[in-house]
């Protein structure tokens, strides 16, 4: 099977036994680059069994689904592995880092010079949801849907970057009626 990267392994609980699933991206499309480093947008993931068992194929689907949604970037830089670094593992070359929400990169030209524009929105993966289901904070303070957006100029050498971050309104509710 060829592979762009390894995502990491899946555990399952799966009642009274545990599945381990080994996670491939094995479909991705460059969205553009950043400086010298080219973004990718996920397109197919496959699950490989670490176990002899059958796979529950239900669960692994959705799993796929959401992977494969179209809302998961990648970019090859070492700096996000330094973890694993520590412990003397080499994961350079294979272990991808995920990142979901939306990149759009645009090259853009003012009179005879040509910019970079790029929009990179990073939603949270401590309370992502439907506004129906996830809403306000939680004890530790995080807020339900909450997304930063970057909006990122590179001009010749020059970088000009604005944050604008959003998310649920910061107070414990609930609504009635609502589950």
């Amino acid at each position: 099977m060829d592979a762009y990267g390894l995502l990491g392994v899946l555990r399952l609980n799966l009642g009274e036994t545990m599945s381990y699933y080994l996670v491939v991206v094995t479909g991705c499309m460059s969205v553009g680059k950043i400086q010298d480093s080219e973004v990718f947008r996920v397109t197919s993931t496959e699950f490989i069994s670490l176990r002899i068992d059958p796979a529950d194929e239900d669960r692994m689907s959705e799993v796929r689904k959401v992977l494969n949604s179209g809302s998961f970037y990648f970019a090859w830089n070492q700096s996000l592995h330094l973890h694993l670094k520590h412990y003397g593992v080499n994961c350079d070359d294979w272990l991808l880092r995920l990142m979901c929400g939306g990149v759009e990169i645009r090259t853009i030209y003012a009179a005879h010079k040509q910019a970079k524009a790029c929009i990179i929105s990073r939603l949270s993966c401590e309370r992502a949801g439907t506004r129906f289901n996830v809403r306000g904070t939680n004890d530790n303070g995080q807020v339900a849907n909450f997304v930063e957006t970057e909006q990122v100029i590179y001009l010749d050498d020059c970088v000009s970057s604005f944050i604008q971050i959003r998310g649920s309104i910061p107070l414990f509710w609930e609504q009635p009626g609502l589950q």
